[in-house]
């Protein structure tokens, strides 16, 4: 059995790899960073299986779906961070996904529920008909699961032990990455820790808000104090608890433009 692996996050594909490494369901594993080489390597190679994440850079999963022929349809195990669209359009049409961050036993009980769809055709046919009323639910719609406004969060739910809390992402001042883990700064000077990446995390929060700044930091742009040139097009974000981060390269652009800095 072919597999392919499509996240823009290497992170989150070597996850997926290290997982498939523990069994023996594969012969052949190929990764994609991008919607674009997902579609290419579906429509070009013979895929049985797809961990397909939802957000991506340029195309998001459900655009990559509508381009691939449906003669070729693999089995497609979706993979998001918490999509509130997504999620309803998968729970609508029955369709299996992973929600980031999910445990290894949901991640196995996705995957032999994929095995047994591959293995028994008539299952394999009925998945590709729910396929394809999903694409269809999708255009009917006609929601951007990119820019929809219920796709952001309001609160992050953590758990401690048996206990669940939640923090409003307005309280946030600021989130730097610790490996896996996210460390979210909030106003009256706790700190938390949430299990998930920074590339995941941002697409939760609202852009008009958050913004990445560098690889390991997301920042509440209601908590800046100022923004200094540091000339040779460098820039430092000082918040108003006096924390001082850089602002790189990558993502300079996006930044100026949404604090309308010229």
């Amino acid at each position: 059995m072919t597999i392919l692996i499509v996240d823009d996050e290497a992170l989150a594909r070597q996850r997926i790899l290290k997982l498939l490494n523990t069994t023996d369901y594969f012969s052949k594993i190929i990764e994609a960073s991008s919607g674009k080489e997902a579609i290419e390597s579906i429509n070009k190679l013979q895929i049985d299986l797809v961990f397909l994440d939802i957000k991506m850079t340029d195309l998001n999963g459900f655009d990559v779906l509508k381009k691939i022929d449906s003669k070729t349809m693999p089995i497609i195990i979706f993979v998001t961070a918490f999509d509130s669209f997504a999620v309803k359009a998968f729970e609508v049409k029955a369709i299996d996904f992973l929600l980031k961050p999910y445990k290894t036993e949901r991640f196995y009980e996705a995957l032999n529920r994929a095995i047994t769809k591959i293995s028994q055709k008539d299952l394999k046919q009925q998945y590709k008909s729910k396929i394809a009323n999903l694409i269809n639910y999708i255009g009917e719609i006609d929601t951007n699961i990119n820019t929809s406004p219920s796709s952001y969060i309001e609160k992050v739910v953590l758990k401690t032990g048996k206990k669940f809390y939640f923090i409003k992402t307005e309280t946030i001042k600021y989130i730097t990455s610790s490996a896996y883990y996210a460390e979210i700064f909030t106003k009256d000077n706790s700190k938390h820790i949430y299990r998930i990446s920074m590339s995941d995390f941002i697409k939760k929060l609202d852009p008009n808000t958050f913004n990445r700044i560098n690889r390991s930091t997301i920042i509440n742009n209601n908590d800046i104090k100022e923004v200094i040139s540091e000339g040779q097009g460098d820039y430092s974000i000082i918040m108003n608890d006096k924390k001082i981060f850089s602002l790189s390269s990558k993502y300079k652009s996006d930044f100026l433009k949404s604090t309308k800095i010229k």
